[in-house]
């Protein structure tokens, strides 16, 4: 056998990110979110991989959008986004079994993109949580960044929560 077959390297996510969560978002239990911190500050939300939507069959009827982005930002830094709390309503999903999810920022930041294509092809949360099928693209103020940390659960931490309840 080659050494290339051998070998196991880090999928990009692995190697550029950081991986926090956010539990019971919204007060809805199990509704949590998954938060990608990359080591430039930008953050990717997506569904946490033991959200219902993602560990149970539920068939994904519709998403609505609850927020929208600022198309007038500009710059490296994106002056004119609109900076969100982290509580700010992003997405209603709602499930063939009338199960409906609230999905909301998680972070204080520069809301510089959400996720059109989900809207227009839901099942890319379920086939490609962890690319296409992200949430919204967030950039904390450097401030900001610390405090953010302070309202999520390292991936350790979380695992351990998950395995208690």
């Amino acid at each position: 056998m080659s050494l290339a077959k051998r070998i196991k390297y880090p999928s990009v996510i692995e190697r550029y990110y950081t991986k926090y969560y956010r539990t019971n978002v919204h007060n809805e239990i199990n509704n949590d979110t998954l938060v990608l911190v990359h080591s430039n500050h930008v953050c990717v939300l997506m569904l946490s991989e033991r959200h219902p939507i993602l560990t149970n069959p539920l068939k994904i009827t519709s998403i609505e959008s609850l927020a929208s982005v600022n198309q007038s930002m500009s710059g490296k830094s994106k002056r004119g986004a609109d900076y969100v709390q982290p509580n700010k309503l992003l997405y209603r999903i709602k499930c063939d079994n009338e199960q409906t999810f609230t999905i909301c920022a998680s972070i204080k930041g520069r809301l510089v993109e959400l996720n059109d294509e989900i809207i227009k092809t839901p099942d890319l949360l379920q086939q490609k949580p962890l690319s296409e099928g992200y949430l919204g693209i967030l950039i904390p103020s450097l401030k900001d960044g610390d405090n953010n940390l302070k309202l999520l659960m390292t991936e350790q931490d979380y695992n351990l929560s998950k395995q208690s309840s």
